[in-house]
């Protein structure tokens, strides 16, 4: 078994950033959230861990109330209501969602029809909607032929396109397509986050090259999802977990090149179990299958032998279980050693099962510090 993981998979930007937005406004006491900050039920369990917790509602807000707003961003109305209820809001609207806000605000303002490509349920489409008047949402061609059909003079009418930023990329295109044959007066913008289609067409690729796909992400992730159908249409076994609990091993056979991907609501931790998970299973297989031409050469002379081998083995295992059984907890301060340096994180060896990971930019703030001027591989770090 070979397990491949795609370079881009896991958080993007704008997910990062709204973390660690909650993150930070959590360190001065509790906090809220309009809705999800995102679509990942870890992620939010983590935060709430930390003191932020999920409004449903603007009509939940009491003054004072610090609100940070999800990266999916909310309505111009909503901003207001915030506003007039009195609340300290912290915009973690992803970039690429606000420039799409600008956009529908300014060509609306044009007297412009606004199309909107995407899920018309999806928090990020509603909010784009709420920045400009009687949008238009489609989720795709079909819907688009349909109003076109049961329209009249819509071939003069001024038409702006944008799209969910986690849209794809065929979707969009021919969307923009469909409405290219009938109207003269059409405007297309290409909002598809420039991360997104890298990640999509990561996953097309990998998946190509692969008997087996594993796609991270939330059930309510609409990026996640995408990145499943595209897998789905190049590999014929693709499995949607959100965490590595869900994942089962008993489904992937020794000769299986797997593949991995995640999506932009994906933390690094769960997807560094999931490869765990998947990498002890390759160990596993690998000790099996040594142990039993272990055995198998030892038979050959005689059955004292492989009695004794077999008795060695089991004692060796028993040790190094009870030596690798080590309980480590939330907040706990422990000494490892580093096994390994990244350009982005540092491996530490915490004497368990697991590894340990910290993020560079934990150790220094300078760029231009050399990482390795800090610690080097064999050193102890708390």
């Amino acid at each position: 078994m070979t397990i491949t993981l795609a370079k881009s998979a896991g958080f993007c930007f704008g997910v990062s950033r709204a973390v660690k937005m909650c993150e930070k406004a959590a360190e001065s006491g509790p906090c809220y959230t309009l809705g999800p900050i995102i679509h990942n039920t870890d992620v939010i369990r983590y935060l709430e861990g930390l003191g932020v917790r999920q409004l449903d509602s603007v009509e939940s807000v009491k003054p004072g109330d610090r609100v940070v707003i999800r990266s999916h961003g909310i309505s111009r109305a909503e901003w207001e209501r915030l506003r007039s209820a009195g609340a300290q809001i912290l915009d973690a609207t992803c970039p690429d969602v606000a420039r799409i806000h600008r956009i529908v605000e300014e060509e609306s303002a044009q007297g412009r029809q606004i199309v909107i490509i995407g899920d018309k349920n999806h928090p990020e489409v509603q909010a784009i909607a709420g920045w400009c008047r009687d949008p238009l949402v489609f989720s795709g061609p079909k819907e688009i032929e349909f109003w076109i059909e049961a329209e009249t003079n819509i071939v003069d009418l001024p038409i702006s396109v944008v799209s969910q930023t986690t849209g794809t990329r065929v979707l969009f295109e021919n969307s923009v397509n469909t409405f290219k044959k009938v109207c003269t007066k059409l405007k297309i913008f290409d909002t598809i986050c420039n991360a997104t289609s890298r990640r999509q067409d990561e996953a097309a690729s990998l998946a190509k090259q692969s008997d087996a796909m594993i796609v991270i992400g939330g059930r309510h992730s609409a990026n996640s999802i995408h990145l499943c159908d595209i897998c789905r249409a190049h590999c014929a076994r693709v499995h949607f977990i959100e965490n590595a609990d869900m994942l089962n091993r008993d489904e992937f056979s020794r000769e299986d090149n797997i593949g991995i991907t995640a999506g932009a609501s994906t933390p690094a931790w769960i997807i560094k179990e999931v490869n765990q998970k998947m990498s002890d299973e390759i160990k596993v297989e690998s000790s099996v299958a040594e142990n039993e031409a272990a055995i198998a050469e030892e038979a050959a002379e005689t059955v004292e032998a492989v009695e004794n081998a077999a008795a060695e083995t089991v004692e060796s295992f028993e040790e190094m279980l009870e030596r690798s059984i080590k309980t480590l907890y939330t907040g706990e301060k422990v000494t490892g050693i580093v096994a390994a340096i990244t350009p982005t994180e540092i491996t530490v060896d915490l004497g368990t099962k697991q590894s340990g990971y910290i993020p560079i930019t934990e150790l220094t703030d300078d760029p231009t510090k050399s990482v390795e001027d800090i610690v080097k591989p064999g050193d102890e770090i708390e």
